[in-house]
């Protein structure tokens, strides 16, 4: 019987320590649009591209909140990052082509096509792109793994997060919080 509490004491741990990292990483740092902290960079992470190559919408609702940092004038520049290879387009490219066909230069946005996971997405941002600071634009469910592995690579990182459920995506909405679980497990233990 010790043994089966010994293994339940593990398997707690083994979940709530990536938990509690990721919250104490991110406190005060998911802001709004009009709270978050003027920076240079807005980082938009990747959610998939729809098969006519248009965003999916949980990405649509990314670079949403992206076009409004910009408008907002709360980021200069934004970086897309994502997969080279969703659905047979690059994600990053479509990515820039929206925010371009809603009025940002085309100078304004670098792409990223490294950034097939958050962790990578992270990783570009200090190696390949030197950033010392960045606004981190996701959904919102996904913030605290995110800010906590864009601090975990020295990277000063807040970020504002599309609300999925509220615009309609009830569904895509829950299911990427039961996905956090398992991706911060994996963000703690195994993003180094």
């Amino acid at each position: 019987m010790q043994g089966l509490w010994l293994i339940v004491g593990l398997g707690v741990l083994v979940v709530a320590l990536p938990e509690l990292w990721a919250r104490w990483r991110s406190a005060g740092r998911i802001r709004t649009v009009r709270d978050v902290p003027v920076n240079e960079v807005a980082l938009v992470l990747g959610a998939g591209v729809r098969s006519d190559g248009k965003p999916s919408r949980i990405l649509q609702g990314r670079l949403d909140i992206a076009l409004e940092l910009l408008r907002a004038e709360r980021a200069r520049r934004v970086i897309v990052s994502g997969s080279p290879h969703s659905r047979g387009y690059s994600e990053p490219v479509v990515m820039r082509d929206y925010l371009v066909a809603h009025g940002v230069a085309p100078e304004d946005v670098l792409l990223d096509e490294s950034g097939v996971d958050t962790w990578s997405s992270a990783r570009a941002a200090a190696g390949c792109f030197g950033l010392r600071s960045v606004t981190v634009v996701t959904t919102a469910f996904h913030l605290r793994r995110s800010i906590a592995l864009f601090r975990r690579y020295g990277i000063d990182a807040c970020g504002v997060g599309h609300d999925a459920a509220a615009d309609g995506l009830r569904r895509v909405s829950a299911r990427g919080a039961r996905r956090e679980v398992p991706a911060t497990v994996k963000a703690f233990w195994l993003s180094r």
